[in-house]
């Protein structure tokens, strides 16, 4: 058990020297640009002046946004092959079923969740490829780490010494010994031959407790990295359908927060209202609408950016009204295109409730 630990944490290092800093180094980069866009996102004042009327900005060119695209895509396989290679050295001392591929695959979404944030990403095509790259290079390097650790377990049992056995010169020793050997049993040599051997002996659960250990035999164990690599690339594209499916303003390139309550008011109102929303009197409306009105009643919700105020935004008008079984229901009245300097004048007029 001290020479798989040891051997382990040799690998680890090993493999850290050339995976883990330079993954770390270009993460580290990224999360201080989107931190620093953070910054001047919250810093941008949410007061809305005749100087926001100017002409919407034009969205950037297609060579930028491929640029973006590409930069954002090479950054999402460098954090793949950090969190694979990170999981795969910790699974060389105790593998948990199914928690592996679910820690790999939530952080694989949530990185793609990001990327899809700031690249603003939209059609299914390029979630799809992202989703799919992503999950082999994560899964890929999570197997190789595994690889690395078997070289130098070899290593520490062909000679008896650690530094001996880290040498540089001994590990190439080592490997040529252990591709001869995989290629005489499975015909191939290198990380296939590595992985056709590992099929061959059986995938084994908990390791860490022999006596409790149970191995699945070559089938199942080709059926279970089949559905781990399911359950990666199934959760990533899972969380990347969701964000993929917000909207973001055009204009200033902000994520819409969702549709914000402006208030409501009663239901006998509700041609009064919908004349002041289609005159544009956003003045009348403030003094007709209240916080919480009571049922039924008519509620008015905004849907576009709070940033800017210079993309299109819609007002929703809902009949709200409860149920035979007691439930809040609501069914749309009416939706209105606000144009950017209509959107200023009613996010100046109205305060939102937050609801």
């Amino acid at each position: 058990m001290n020479e798989s630990l040891l051997a382990i944490i040799v690998g680890g290092m090993i493999g850290f020297a050339f995976i883990g800093l330079p993954a770390i180094l270009v993460r580290t980069v990224y999360r201080r640009f989107r931190a620093s866009n953070e910054k001047t996102r919250i810093e941008t004042p949410r007061t809305y002046t005749q100087q926001n009327l100017s002409p919407l900005v034009t969205l950037p060119g297609k060579q930028r946004t491929a640029a973006i695209f590409i930069v954002m895509t090479l950054l999402m396989v460098v954090w793949a092959l950090m969190v694979g290679f990170a999981v795969g050295v910790f699974s060389n001392l105790i593998y948990i079923v199914f928690l592996f591929p679910l820690v790999l695959g939530l952080n694989n979404g949530k990185m793609l969740v990001d990327m899809i944030q700031r690249a603003k990403i939209r059609k299914a095509s390029q979630l799809v490829f992202l989703s799919v790259l992503s999950a082999v290079i994560l899964y890929g390097t999570f197997h190789y780490s595994r690889y690395i650790g078997f070289q130098v377990k070899a290593s520490m049992e062909i000679f008896s010494e650690l530094d001996e056995a880290t040498e540089p010169e001994n590990l190439q020793v080592t490997k040529a010994f252990l591709d001869s050997a995989l290629e005489e049993e499975t015909g191939h040599s290198g990380f296939l031959g590595y992985i056709l051997y590992e099929a061959k002996e059986g995938a084994t659960i908990g390791r860490m407790f022999r006596s409790s250990s149970f191995n699945l035999g070559p089938v199942l164990t080709w059926l279970y990295w089949l559905m781990e690599f399911g359950i990666i690339l199934g959760l990533t594209i899972q969380k990347g359908n969701k964000a993929i499916s917000k909207s973001f303003c055009e204009a200033c390139g902000n994520w819409h927060d969702g549709e914000k309550h402006l208030g409501g008011t009663a239901s006998a109102n509700e041609s009064v209202l919908l004349d002041l929303i289609q005159q544009k009197d956003f003045n009348r409306l403030g003094t007709l609408i209240e916080k919480n009105a009571e049922l039924p009643s008519l509620e008015v919700y905004f849907q576009g950016c709070q940033v800017c105020g210079k993309s299109h935004s819609q007002l929703v008008v809902r009949r709200a009204f409860q149920g035979a079984k007691g439930t809040l229901r609501f069914t749309d009245a009416a939706q209105t295109i606000l144009q950017p300097t209509e959107s200023l004048l009613l996010l100046n007029q109205l305060s939102f409730s937050g609801d």
